[in-house]
């Protein structure tokens, strides 16, 4: 038995829990092609990835409440990203919170600035959530039923995101001219 056959076998789980305390798109993914054929359970699944990325977000929420001088360290790194993540919230409010998970690149700065804020951390809870549980069936549900494709469309958006953007915004541009 090699290394990998070990680790599905023993560890599938757990490494599904770890994945998903750090954004685990692509693992959830896999994750749910691998509920289809019946190596994992969906609703195991569904649930560990939600307890993963709630201690995930509140761990991030912490440090940015907790420790402002070290989310703002962090923070330096994502200095664009921190600007479009305030902008965001004062547009959109708190419903920020439960999209900024399907963003990519603004789910670590999205906590540190909410938690460095002092935002509530009850109103914060209630909707991540929401918002976790949204995250995760939308992945598990898209490895579940497109498999292989649902995992290389993922990787592609990551390597190409600005391309990605590019063409969002370009559709919602000609949506909105022939709406008007």
């Amino acid at each position: 038995m090699d290394i990998y056959n070990f680790l599905y076998e023993h560890f599938s789980y757990t490494i599904l829990f770890i994945w998903s305390i750090f954004e685990g798109e692509i693992g959830l993914t896999i994750a749910g092609m691998l509920s289809n054929k019946g190596s994992l359970t969906f609703q195991y699944v569904l649930g560990i990835a939600v307890i993963g990325a709630l201690i995930g977000d509140i761990t991030l929420f912490a440090i940015g409440y907790f420790s402002k001088h070290n989310a703002e360290k962090i923070l330096q790194q994502y200095e664009k990203k921190v600007q479009s993540i305030e902008r965001w919230f004062q547009h959109y409010g708190s419903w920020i919170i439960i999209f900024e998970r399907f963003i990519y690149g603004t789910h670590i700065p999205a906590l540190l600035v909410l938690g460095s804020s002092g935002y509530s951390f009850i109103k914060f809870l209630l909707l991540d959530i929401l918002g976790v549980v949204l995250w995760a069936m939308t992945f598990t549900t898209l490895g579940f039923y497109f498999g292989q494709n649902a995992i290389d469309v993922l990787v592609f958006i990551q390597h190409h995101l600005s391309v990605v953007i590019f063409l969002f915004f370009f559709f919602f541009i000609i949506y909105q001219y022939k709406k008007d």
